[in-house]
C-alpha cells in the first residue's frame, strides 16, 4: 500500500514538472524574442555560461534510457522520457538565463529576472576593473518613481564583458551615457556616490 502511494505521488510530481518546465522554458525564450534593437549578446557566468548541471543530468538520462531499452524495462519508459523532457527544458532555461544582452535601451543581465534589467537612463555612475580576459563593469543606478524621475537608494548591477566585446560595449556605454561628464573618460573613472539633495 505504501509503495503504491509512493509510486502515484512520484508520478504526480513528475507530471507536474513535465508540464511546468516547458512553460518556464517558453517564458524564457519569449523574453529573448521580445527584445528589440539588440546591439550585443554573449554567454555569461561560469564555464562561459554553459549549463553544466543540466548537461550532466541529460547525459545521465541518456545512459538510463539506453539501459532501460537494452534490458527491455518497458515500465520505466514513461519515467525516463519524462525526466529527459524536464532535462531538455532545464537546459534551455539555463542557456537563456546565461545570456547577457545589451540593447539600445539598456542592459539585460538575466531575461528571467526583471530586477537585473537596467535602462540606460537609470544609470548614474559606473566603474571598470580590468581582468585577464575582459573588463568587469559595475553600474550604479536608481529606480524610476511614478513621476518618471530617479529616486531612492543607489543599486548596482555587475557585468563582466569578454575581451572580444569590450570595445563595442564601451563605445555603446559612452554614447548612451554621454550626458554624464565622467562617461567620456571611463578609464580613469572612480565610483562616485550621487548626492540626491
Amino acid at each position: 500500500m505504501i509503495e503504491t502511494v509512493t509510486t502515484v505521488l512520484f508520478h504526480w510530481i513528475l507530471g507536474f514538472f513535465a508540464v511546468a518546465t516547458p512553460i518556464i522554458s517558453a517564458y524564457s525564450v519569449g523574453n529573448i524574442l521580445r527584445l528589440r534593437q539588440v546591439r550585443l549578446a554573449w554567454n555569461g557566468g561560469r564555464m562561459l555560461g554553459y549549463p553544466v548541471f543540466s548537461s550532466v543530468f541529460l547525459l545521465m538520462m541518456a545512459l538510463v534510457t539506453s539501459l532501460a531499452v537494452w534490458q527491455q524495462q518497458t515500465h520505466l519508459y514513461s519515467t525516463v522520457i519524462g525526466l529527459s523532457w524536464i532535462g531538455v527544458n532545464w537546459f534551455v532555461v539555463s542557456v537563456m538565463a546565461s545570456r547577457r544582452i545589451i540593447t539600445n535601451t539598456g542592459i539585460v543581465k538575466n531575461v528571467n529576472e526583471p530586477a537585473q534589467t537596467v535602462h540606460w537612463t537609470q544609470i548614474v555612475d559606473y566603474s571598470t576593473e580590468e581582468r585577464a580576459n575582459g573588463v568587469h563593469y559595475t553600474f550604479f543606478y536608481q529606480a524610476v518613481n511614478i513621476k518618471g524621475t530617479l529616486s531612492g537608494p543607489l543599486m548596482r548591477v555587475e557585468l563582466f564583458v569578454p575581451g572580444s566585446h569590450v570595445a563595442p560595449f564601451q563605445t555603446l556605454v559612452t554614447r548612451r551615457l554621454s550626458s554624464l561628464a565622467w562617461a567620456e573618460t571611463p578609464e580613469s573613472n572612480s565610483v562616485k556616490l550621487v548626492d540626491n539633495d
